[in-house]
């Protein structure tokens, strides 16, 4: 089968739903033909990486940026149509799919949509800061026109996406629900020790709608029982300043490491070497970091928002939160870290879900049936 799959960007090793795009790429790269059509920021785009042919599209850039994503979009129809016929369309939004439809519909060639969660309209009506108008109107835009289209089907990461698309007018008949995965033999291959102290991390974007300024001021209140607890935060963003700035006015500043923008070995590091992972974050698609940490064997705790509540069984591998509720955050994460049978027993049951319900191997031959059946019924 020969594929095209649009995004806009594309990294070997990335977060989120780009690594659900490289991963699930990857391996249907096996036996297919896999096109990849997204922003040209690096000289990897010439020529095939893990079997997958690299299309970068648009001026060239350093580092990926929303106007260079935008100006690579708009240039995206042309170079899909110039690279001959493919059996399958499968894009991925923000700004790709209205491109990509039309070119599939030149080319009368069957398109699917992928949904990682609705995040613009979610930004809007929870009234985050942090966002700017211009952004959260064109976020919302886009995120309608992308929904109006009508794709031949449309795969959701979770529950809660497929929700989310039937609440804005999608066929339910149309939307097939496949979760993301993980890569179980890369965490196990990293080999690092637990940390002696109690310790908690946060790996993620610094932005309002991850919320890590509860997680520190939970932590504050954690401090008060636990006084040798450390906080690991990984990650960079808007929010960056602010947390640091938190973190010193709560005189946490011994407490509380800052690691930065981390890579994926990094961040796999720094879970297996720490107690348990808290993800307070308020709008999630999935909540892959959460699947991560299972697969390492440590237990989670979150914020109990759709998509999350998908992975995260509460006092199986981990628990949910109250959205907002600091206390309740703090409860739970001294819980934990007072109970170390507790924790255990939490990681191991998170290990075997994962190995059940969430690896990419699954994902991808289940990408695949979705593409026959397009293929049957176009």
């Amino acid at each position: 089968m020969r594929i095209c799959i649009t995004a806009e960007e594309f990294f070997p090793f990335p977060s989120g739903r780009l690594r659900r795009i490289y991963e699930v790429a990857r391996r249907l790269a096996k036996d297919n033909e896999v096109h990849i059509y997204c922003q040209r920021y690096s000289e990897t785009f010439k020529g095939v990486m893990d079997g997958i042919h690299l299309h970068g599209v648009g001026p060239f850039t350093a580092r990926p940026s929303y106007p260079m994503r935008l100006s690579s979009a708009l240039l995206m129809l042309p170079s899909i149509l110039r690279n001959g016929k493919f059996d399958i369309i499968n894009t991925n939004w923000l700004l790709p799919p209205l491109p990509s439809y039309i070119a599939a519909k030149l080319k009368r060639t069957p398109i699917i949509l992928t949904s990682d969660g609705i995040l613009w309209h979610h930004v809007e009506a929870l009234h985050l800061h942090g966002y700017s108008m211009p952004s959260t109107i064109f976020g919302c835009m886009m995120e309608d026109i992308d929904v109006s289209l009508s794709y031949d089907a449309y795969i959701a990461v979770s529950k809660g996406a497929r929700s989310e698309l039937i609440s804005m007018g999608v066929d339910p008949d149309k939307v097939f629900v496949i979760y993301n995965g993980v890569n179980l033999s890369f965490f196990d291959s990293i080999k690092v020790q637990e940390r002696k102290e109690p310790t908690i991390c946060y790996i993620g974007h610094l932005e309002a709608r991850k919320n890590v300024l509860d997680l520190i001021r939970a932590f504050s209140i954690v401090q008060r029982e636990i006084s040798d607890a450390k906080l690991i935060i990984a990650g960079s963003g808007p929010l960056a300043k602010k947390a640091r700035r938190m973190v010193k006015d709560l005189k946490l500043s011994d407490k509380v490491s800052f690691a930065g923008k981390v890579g994926f070995k990094k961040s796999a590091e720094i879970m297996k070497s720490s107690h348990l992972l808290v993800l307070p974050s308020l709008i999630e698609g999935f909540g892959l970091v959460l699947a991560e940490a299972n697969a390492c064997y440590k237990p989670v705790i979150a914020y109990d928002v759709p998509g999350v509540r998908e992975i995260v069984k509460e006092g199986v591998n981990g628990y949910l939160v109250r959205p907002r509720n600091i206390q309740e955050l703090a409860d739970k994460i001294i819980k934990l870290l007072g109970d170390d049978e507790l924790r255990r027993k939490m990681g191991e049951k998170g290990r075997r879900l994962i190995e059940k319900r969430f690896t990419w191997d699954r994902a991808a031959k289940e990408t695949f049936k979705v593409y026959n059946h397009v293929l049957m019924n176009a």
